[in-house]
């Protein structure tokens, strides 16, 4: 069932998937409604499970799940897996790729390449962690390279 993603608790499981362009309102609103669809019908072996979606700062689409109702099964995250892979055959974007570090560079949000680290950034440089799983962890998802999963690629 879709619900508001402002409503959803804060200690809420999350999913995020991080767009390598920086996506338009038309892509945006695609993505909020073929995800919405899905969401409005996701269960776990037959029982309803609650969740919200949103896209930040036009590049993160965020899935919350109100894991305190139901929660998720293996099968049911494939099933949230397969809609995104979807989106990413229909609007022929990425937003699987975990190799991927977001960087805010000069007020905007750039891609780079693991590979491409130690020549783009600085361990100061502040990045998107990704790899948060709670809700209330989007207000301080933003923080330094050297803080991250990521430093030691510089």
């Amino acid at each position: 069932m879709i619900t508001d993603f402002h409503t959803i608790p804060k200690e809420s499981r999350i999913w995020i998937y991080a767009s390598e362009i920086k996506l338009s309102q038309d892509q945006q609103y695609y993505i909020l409604n073929h995800i919405s669809t899905h969401l409005n019908s996701w269960n776990a072996h037959k029982i309803t499970l609650t969740a919200g979606v949103i896209i930040l700062e036009n590049h993160f689409i965020v899935v919350a799940l109100d894991d305190s109702k139901n929660a998720a099964s293996g099968c049911s995250i494939d099933t949230l897996q397969n809609t995104i892979q979807e989106l990413e055959n229909e609007l022929s974007i990425s937003l699987l790729n975990r190799l991927n570090v977001f960087g805010k560079i000069r007020e905007e949000i750039k891609c780079i390449p693991t590979f491409r680290l130690k020549n783009e950034i600085d361990e100061h440089t502040l990045f998107y962690d990704l790899t948060i799983q709670k809700k209330s962890e989007i207000e301080r998802w933003l923080k330094p390279i050297k803080d991250g999963w990521c430093a030691s690629y510089l």
